[in-house]
């Protein structure tokens, strides 16, 4: 979300309260495309935490019914890196899974594609309630819709907040890093291309693993989030590959110019990303027009960043007028799935 609020609300595009969002953490291990993957993912890596190579991205206001404003990296191949899990019987299973972490139960929901391959390094996707929200509400939101757009080459995971109702603080890192050290000595992933999402609260989750964790996230890709855990400093240090949505009435009558926001973090993540400015990034359509996506141009490679903005509701499923099905997450997903 663009600024603080109260409760996340429901993942509804018109729903949802005006709630909470972004939070410092980092993102962004190198990413790439692996040998058989399933359509619409690009054969593209870039330089991240692990590994390098990519090019820089494009820019462009999109719009629109359909997915806006295209990503804009292209981008040279690289190696993938499998985790320790490769090659070895899983032990970890679908559903539920209970960690301990700082001498307390903790859990997360797991999704493993149906005829898992342990020799194959798989995409990992961890995805983040909203306030009020639970693992099992986004595993009922198809992980924010990605796991209806990739069924065989992804592996998802939504952790659940301490309260199991997405009340996330900078303390969640760690438990991230945890959740990933758990997930890696057990099934085959591409350690190359680890993603973060989320929406509202989710959101800030995700932003937070995005200035904590950048040499360990390849991207992180989110919707309507804002530093409210805290975990980003003033300055960033590491670039990652960075993709926001925002709503025109996320701020919660926050001022935009405030560091919490999504409108300023933003441009804090394509200045660490060696973008040039984008003023208008942060103007959001008059009513009953369509969203826009500004991709930043002269990004370091492997680095794009793309920020998109909707007039209408705190959410992660808005919709263009006139237009039966939003274009957010699929262009969220278009974002991931080029590396």
């Amino acid at each position: 979300m663009g600024g603080t609020g109260a409760g996340g609300g429901p993942p509804q595009g018109g729903a949802g309260a005006t709630g909470h969002a972004g939070t410092g953490g980092h993102s962004g291990s190198a990413g790439q495309g692996t040998a058989g993957e399933s359509a619409g993912t690009g054969a593209s890596s870039g330089s991240g935490g692990r590994g390098a190579g990519g090019a820089s991205g494009g820019t462009a206001r999109g719009g629109g019914g359909g997915l806006g404003g295209a990503s804009g990296t292209g981008g040279a191949g690289g190696d993938t890196m499998p985790s320790a899990g490769c090659g070895k019987t899983r032990t970890l299973q679908n559903g539920t899974i209970n960690i301990t972490f700082n001498n307390a139960s903790r859990k997360y929901i797991l999704r493993v594609p149906d005829g898992y391959d342990n020799s194959h390094p798989y995409r990992l996707v961890l995805a983040y309630s909203w306030s009020g929200g639970s693992a099992a509400n986004v595993v009922s939101a198809n992980y924010f819709t990605f796991a209806t757009l990739d069924a065989k080459n992804t592996i998802f995971a939504a952790p659940e907040a301490t309260d199991g109702a997405g009340t996330w603080s900078n303390g969640d890192v760690a438990f991230t890093d945890a959740i990933l050290a758990q997930l890696e000595g057990d099934l085959c992933i591409d350690q190359t291309r680890l993603f973060a999402t989320g929406f509202s609260f989710g959101g800030a989750m995700a932003m937070a693993l995005g200035c904590t964790r950048a040499d360990v996230f390849r991207a992180v890709a989110f919707f309507s989030g804002a530093d409210l855990t805290n975990s980003c400093p003033m300055t960033l240090s590491k670039p990652i590959a960075y993709y926001a949505s925002q709503a025109s009435e996320d701020s919660g009558g926050l001022s935009t110019t405030s560091p919490l926001t999504g409108e300023k973090r933003q441009a804090d993540f394509a200045a660490v990303n060696g973008c040039m400015p984008e003023p208008g990034a942060t103007t959001f359509p008059a009513s009953g027009q369509p969203h826009t996506c500004t991709n930043y141009k002269g990004c370091s490679a492997g680095h794009p960043t793309e920020y998109c903005v909707f007039n209408g509701p705190h959410g992660w499923e808005p919709k263009d007028p006139g237009q039966n099905s939003s274009w957010d997450a699929p262009e969220a997903w278009k974002f991931i799935t080029q590396f």
